[in-house]
């Protein structure tokens, strides 16, 4: 038996060495961002002020599996499973309607043609909107996003961040210009034209980048029978000069159901101090419902953001909020995020 051991040791290790260099090159991680704030919280519109420790002060906190395998020829399988949680509870999701794989559920195919992918995934112009305003996709702090998808804040763009039963193309990278196509389905037995479809055109060269996004959307959040259809259209820039970035938006919906159309401008900046970054941005949307009522909302934020190192960072943040026929009121936060 003794003797025995060492030789079926040595086969064991032989058959896992042949079976991992059969096997096609392949490769999976685990990943995510825990974020958890303590403020004073109070709207324009609101009736109360609320101290909260809430998730997500600057990013709604995910976990995530992703994972590649080589096809050969440049080409690669992909998938992507991310889930929302919430750290001040515990509890799965951004509330209690969401998927467990609320953020991203997704397989697909990459090569040099770009990449394919099929299942849930997020709305492009929500990232658009994130990704040119100084304090990125927060939904509690950032005002652009908080007029665009913050339902308290009678959000401007109807549907969800992240769309269900999706199909989506993305074109490589031509001299900075990178395409994207998002179509859901409605699965609505003997309606096929009810859909979402984003189109969404985006630019990079050194210091600028900007980004064009249009879409049609029917299902989702906020529609019903008497809201069946919106038309959203976003348009953004930002420009590094090292000692200051800068950002800008425009937006404009369309809600023919109601007669209601809502534009909204944002300015804001991001200026490097210490190991940090000093925040500052605003927001305002003016709502128009025909025939003749209209009403105005202007948001301002300003923090400071202190990474302690790469995956995480310290922020504190002071917001204003003023609506039409409200007093101006204000919420501060504090935070920390990290990345792991």
């Amino acid at each position: 038996m003794k003797r025995l051991l060492p030789t079926l040791a040595l086969c064991s290790a032989a058959h896992a060495a042949w079976a991992q260099a059969d096997a096609p090159a392949a490769s999976a991680q685990v990943y995510g961002l825990i974020d958890a704030f303590a403020g004073s919280m109070k709207r324009s519109d609101d009736p109360g002020r609320t101290k909260v420790l809430n998730s997500g002060g600057m990013t709604t906190s995910f976990w995530g599996i992703r994972g590649a395998e080589s096809l050969g020829d440049g080409l690669q399988a992909q998938f992507a499973l991310e889930s929302f949680f919430q750290v001040d509870s515990g509890t799965f999701g951004r509330n209690s309607t969401d998927p467990y794989f609320s953020r991203n559920a997704w397989v697909g195919l990459a090569g040099g043609f770009g990449q394919v992918a099929l299942g849930r995934q997020t709305n492009p112009m929500f990232v658009a909107s994130g990704a040119f305003n100084p304090f990125g996709t927060s939904l509690q702090f950032s005002p652009v996003m908080l007029h665009t998808w913050q339902p308290t804040y009678n959000r401007a763009v109807l549907g969800d961040s992240v769309w269900s039963n999706a199909l989506q193309y993305t074109s490589p990278t031509f001299a900075g210009l990178r395409a994207s196509v998002l179509y859901s389905m409605g699965e609505v037995t003997n309606r096929s034209g009810v859909h979402n479809l984003n189109l969404t055109l985006n630019y990079a060269a050194g210091p600028f980048a900007a980004v064009v996004s249009v879409q049609q959307a029917q299902t989702g959040p906020g529609f019903t029978t008497t809201i069946q259809r919106q038309e959203a259209a976003l348009v953004g820039a930002s420009y590094d000069f090292k000692v200051v970035q800068l950002y800008g938006q425009l937006q404009r919906t369309r809600t023919p159901d109601i007669r209601t159309t809502a534009d909204t401008a944002q300015l804001g900046a991001a200026v490097p101090v210490g190991a940090g970054r000093f925040l500052a941005s605003v927001a305002r949307t003016d709502r128009k419902v025909q025939p003749a009522t209209e009403t105005h909302r202007t948001t301002w934020s300003v923090g400071y953001d202190h990474f302690l190192s790469k995956r995480t960072d310290l922020y504190a943040v002071y917001m204003r909020d003023k609506l039409t026929g409200f007093d101006g009121r204000g919420s501060l936060g504090v935070g920390m995020r990290h990345r792991f």
